[in-house]
């Protein structure tokens, strides 16, 4: 295919992602579009206390997905009272021109983000068209980069700057060390990746040390590096709020590999296209052209890679919002795949170019259908994939906590521990279980160390569980919930045995509704159409409960410790007020059923 034919291609797709957006906040956008909105005032980054509530008031006006936007961040406040925010404001400067034209053409300021991104994706689509092998290394445009073409988030930015970095590198590599020295500015995850390019650059070739060019950009590139360190020690003592609470570690394997393989947000499952592009490219030039595949480039990006992946794997909780079920360390590596593509683009034989197009029309398609720029963030929800594999197959795979914890939880911070809706897959922490899922069988004694997290998968039998011991992980961020189990009790086998049948909760055709209780530490509900059982923990005295029944039914109060019925009442329904149960004094397990007379 020509240029010119590849490059209407790439404009009507930039046209269509473009006609589908719709600008809304994901993530951090808040604090992205205040600094802009500060900056097009002529303010600066850093807001005094009487400016804060305007602005949120702006920005809560601006629609539902800025709701719950704050700019307070109390341990960012510099010696003079102004309030600084977490993420470097060079983003937001980008943005500012565009902002400004914006708010004078009455428009919100979001398109002016959506302005600065259409910029920086066409000028690096130019640059794709004007290097070799544009088809394969447009297979990052033809990616889920383009959901992020609506959002005021800085995703877009970083790959947009390694993007070009790796294009350029092997005419302009003054030019793609300022880009990376952009890169690094607005995230400390750069730096790394940054360094070993101006490394390789110096010892690849020596004499460049003695050129100007070589020598301004890396002058450029430190000093963008240098400047957010310098902002925030001048201002608030520490060098970055991105890492002031991040402790250096090295992370195992599987927390490495996080960005590829997790089930929920990385790149071998969210998007296996661009996968399959790279595997295929690196297979034939292994196979046909090994000599392409020994390109320094190639060795650097590798090595630029294992640098990233590391600085990615130190944040504590990896399940991040402002992305749409993709992980957005897995967006900022495709980028480094471009010089490895870019080989496999310039192969002589014509076979690679059919399968170039081919790779890009189910990028292409993937992306319209999986991440169109109208989709929801999706970090509080699991994917149906993940959902598939946690209920059928539990086994298969022990996810992040944090990851598998909030997805099932739905809240952020994760509520633990957590289950699947049937309980295939549990999360225990600290030996607990989730309230739905009664204990079966005993897990290993580490689970029951502070702060350790154990998963119990689900037989393939479904006779009992398997346990995992999941690594400590004490910074990962959790709500512990007030309903929980311990272990496996009498109590528990009894009350297993009552609810067989029955749904967790009070379902819409129960046959009994919980109106009150009173004097007990709380209580559960299982239900069904014909039979409802009610679990109550620790009775005080007067304790009872209040309910209402669709029909006469017969309550037993069952202390499940002695497997004992204690008491029965008939309740009649149709009554003027809820029908009162009570409930023996200081018994630590009860159950209540209600059943049909």
């Amino acid at each position: 295919m020509s240029r010119h034919v590849w490059a209407l291609c790439l404009v009507a797709w930039l046209g269509v992602a473009l006609w589908q957006a719709n600008p809304v906040r994901v993530g951090d956008g808040h604090e992205h579009v205040a600094v802009a909105l500060a900056l097009a005032r002529g303010h600066g980054p850093a807001f005094a206390p009487d400016q804060i509530p305007s602005l949120e008031a702006e920005l809560r006006a601006l629609g539902p997905s800025f709701s719950g936007a704050s700019l307070v961040h109390p341990d960012l406040v510099g010696r003079d009272g102004r309030q600084d925010l977490p993420h470097f404001w060079l983003y937001p400067l980008l943005a500012t021109p565009a902002v400004k034209i914006a708010l004078l053409l009455g428009v919100s300021p979001l398109w002016g983000f959506v302005a600065l991104h259409v910029l920086l994706l066409g000028a690096l689509a130019a640059l794709m068209l004007s290097r070799p092998a544009p088809v394969w290394t447009s297979l990052l445009l033809l990616s889920p980069l383009m959901w992020w073409l609506d959002k005021p988030s800085t995703d877009l930015l970083l790959v947009a700057c390694l993007a070009g970095a790796m294009l350029l590198w092997a005419t302009h590599p003054a030019v793609s060390l300022v880009l990376l020295g952009i890169g690094a500015s607005q995230n400390p995850g750069l730096v790394l990746v940054a360094a070993l390019f101006a490394a390789w650059g110096s010892i690849e070739r020596p004499a460049r040390l003695m050129c100007r060019r070589w020598q301004a950009g890396v002058l450029v590139a430190a000093l963008l590096i240098t400047l957010p360190p310098a902002y925030y020690l001048w201002r608030l003592g520490i060098p970055s709020p991105l890492t002031a609470s991040t402790v250096t570690r090295w992370p195992g394997l599987f927390d490495a590999l996080f960005p590829f393989t997790d089930v929920s947000v990385g790149l071998l499952f969210r998007f296996p296209p661009f996968v399959l592009a790279v595997l295929v490219a690196t297979v034939w030039l292994a196979w046909r052209e090994l000599s392409r595949l020994r390109e320094p480039l190639i060795a650097t990006t590798l090595l630029a890679a294992l640098a990233l992946l590391w600085a990615v794997g130190q944040p504590v909780s990896q399940n991040h919002g402002g992305s749409p079920d993709l992980s957005r360390y897995a967006l900022w590596l495709m980028p480094l795949a471009l010089p490895l593509l870019q080989q496999a683009g310039t192969s002589p034989s014509t076979i690679m170019g059919s399968v170039g197009l081919a790779l890009a029309a189910l990028s292409a398609a993937w992306t319209l259908v999986a991440f169109p720029p109208g989709r929801p963030e999706g970090h509080l929800q699991p994917t149906p994939f993940a959902r598939w594999l946690w209920s059928h197959h539990p086994m298969w795979n022990d996810p992040r906590p944090e990851v598998f914890a909030e997805r099932v939880s739905h809240t952020e911070p994760a509520v633990v521990p957590s289950g699947t809706p049937d309980c295939q897959k549990v999360l225990l922490y600290e030996g607990q279980w989730p309230v739905h899922c009664l204990p079966q069988d005993t897990p290993a004694d580490a689970c029951f160390e502070t702060h350790r997290f154990c998963y119990a998968n689900r037989s393939a039998t479904g006779a009992g569980y398997l346990f995992m011991v999941e690594p400590l992980r004490p910074g990962v961020p959790i709500v512990q919930a007030e309903k929980t189990w311990t272990r496996e009790t009498p109590a528990v086998a009894t009350l297993r045995q009552l609810v067989r049948g029955l749904a967790f909760g009070e379902t819409a055709d129960a046959l009994v509704s919980l109106r009150g209780i009173w004097n007990a530490a709380w209580i559960q509900v299982w239900s069904g159409p014909g039979r409802s059982v009610f679990y109550v923990r620790n009775t005080r005295p007067d304790a009872r409960i209040g309910v209402r029944v669709r029909q006469k039914v017969l309550a037993r109060v069952i202390d499940l410790n002695r497997a004992v019925e204690v008491a029965t009442y008939p309740i009649e329904p149709d009554t003027r007020h809820p029908e009162s149960v009570p409930l023996p004094d200081a018994v630590p397990d009860l159950a209540i059923t209600f059943e049909p007379r």
